[in-house]
């Protein structure tokens, strides 16, 4: 290769690494503006960000407190209704009292029912504590000769047999009697119901402002008279417990007992 040549050669050389380095120094600066770029990006995108879960908090605070007031409103509405269903309740069932306590003044028969009931069985029961403890003390039997009650008196033998077997059984009868009186009155709990209230209610108004009419046909305590009514209820609703349940319509039943 000629001089000549080679001098062009460097020239082209030089020139080429010069346009290298211009061209390094271009995407250097290319590099470092999209780095910018992105870094400014990134700065906006948190910033934005930052900003997002700024409103979304101040928006759930704003609905929490909004939440909560509605809460207390609705809490203290409920309080209010409560406190007059309550209120109202009281004075309906002064009123009933008040009217039953009236009705009863106008219409003792019940009020005297009340105190024979309260007094009549203690005073059989009494009378025959004393005839059977007579009778323990000497065991007979009684017949009738001509109209006359004639008493004679059992062997030893058979009247201490007949002193032991009597223990046990008026016993045994005393507490069978206390226990089913006890299960009557667990079921009767147990199947309370707004039903039973109203057959109550009605029931006692009934035997209190007909009682001299219930008197004047047919001679009953007007307490007996309620307690089979009541007894009569609850077979009654044992009855449509079974008729319902044959039917599968239990919550229909259900829904009358509660009206």
């Amino acid at each position: 290769m000629s001089r000549k040549e080679q001098q062009k050669l460097v020239a082209d050389l030089a020139d080429t690494q010069s346009l290298l380095a211009d061209t390094k120094r271009l995407v250097n600066m290319s590099n470092a503006d999209a780095v910018k770029k992105a870094q400014a990006a990134q700065a906006a995108a948190e910033l934005k960000a930052k900003k997002d879960i700024a409103d979304y908090r101040d928006a759930a605070d704003s609905k929490v407190a909004e939440a909560v007031n509605e809460k207390s409103a609705a809490i203290r509405t409920a309080d209010i209704r409560v406190k007059m269903a309550k209120k109202k309740e009281k004075i309906a069932w002064r009123s009933l009292a008040s009217t039953l306590f009236c009705c009863l003044i106008a219409n003792p028969a019940f009020l005297n029912d009340v105190l024979d009931a309260l007094t009549l069985p203690f005073v059989w029961a009494w009378n025959g504590i004393n005839d059977y403890a007579y009778w323990l003390e000497i065991p007979y039997y009684s017949r009738y000769i001509e109209g006359i009650e004639q008493r004679y008196a059992y062997s030893t033998g058979m009247a201490w047999l007949l002193r032991i077997t009597s223990v046990f059984f008026y016993t045994a009868l005393a507490v069978g009697i206390c226990y089913g009186i006890w299960r009557i009155v667990q079921y009767y709990r147990e199947r309370w119901c707004s039903l039973s209230l109203k057959v109550l209610l009605v029931s006692i108004g009934a035997v209190i402002v007909f009682g001299e009419g219930i008197h004047s046909f047919m001679r009953v305590n007007l307490v007996a008279l309620l307690i089979i009514i009541q007894a009569t209820y609850l077979g009654v609703l044992i009855y449509l417990d079974g008729y319902f349940e044959t039917q599968n319509r239990e919550r229909y039943w259900e829904k009358l007992q509660k009206r």
